[in-house]
């Protein structure tokens, strides 16, 4: 059940999204197509009753053309920032520019976090902590440090693994908990990330030609010198 105070920020947050929506001229269905969420998650949150996962937040964003990071903070209390608000900024000020919408880190700040995270998890679960606002923040924590641990599985099952190449124990084991999972998930990204991971393992399902074809494609841009070799190239 929400607090008043959650149940505030949400039927706030609900309403600028729909503000945002309309003065862009787009239906619930048109965000989904853009690449936010779908039409039924548009309207809970529009309504102000969805909790709001950190993915949900950001994949709000690009649609109603917002910069990163945006709806994230709309949702924390603060305001969003429309890009072509700051394009005007960046007009009258020249030494202000966006940064990038993504970087690089090394493999020891992952392994970092994820340790940071298990001591954080333990923690809450020694207290028996039932604050909902620290519950669903450990759970938003929870969900970023699996899509980054699993987007590292993903770069490694490409350079060990695919059409030919039978996995090495070590990093089948490595990553079981990620191939041991079904391939199945509400989120269509989502469900073709694993489906791709378990086919690097050579875990095959039913992978029709188009989609096969496209995680071959996959596979030889991440593995330029498996391409060559199919070119005769050495």
């Amino acid at each position: 059940m929400q607090s008043p105070s959650e149940l505030s920020r949400h039927k706030r947050f609900g309403r600028i999204i729909k503000e945002r929506r309309d003065e862009l001229g787009l239906t619930q269905m048109q965000i989904g197509d853009l690449g936010g969420p779908s039409a039924p998650t548009i309207r809970k949150i529009e309504d102000g009753d969805a909790a709001i996962s950190t993915h949900t937040l950001n994949k709000l964003d690009a649609p109603l053309r917002w910069l990163p990071g945006s709806a994230a903070r709309t949702y924390a209390g603060g305001d969003p920032t429309a890009r072509e608000g700051a394009a005007h900024t960046a007009s009258t000020d020249e030494s202000i520019v966006s940064g990038p919408d993504s970087i690089r880190f090394e493999i020891s700040d992952l392994t970092g976090l994820l340790a940071a995270s298990g001591r954080l998890n333990d923690a809450v679960e020694r207290v028996r902590t039932t604050e909902p606002q620290l519950l669903l923040a450990i759970s938003e924590l929870n969900d970023v440090v699996s899509r980054l641990s699993a987007r590292y599985a993903t770069a490694m099952l490409e350079r060990n693994g695919g059409p030919g190449r039978p996995l090495h124990p070590l990093v089948a084991m490595a990553f079981s908990h990620l191939l041991d999972v079904p391939a199945e998930s509400s989120d269509p990204a989502e469900l073709l990330e694993r489906r791709y991971r378990r086919w690097l393992a050579g875990r095959v399902e039913d992978v029709d030609a188009s989609t096969e074809a496209r995680f071959r494609a996959r596979w030889l841009a991440a593995n330029p010198g498996a391409a060559a070799i199919r070119n005769g190239k050495q």
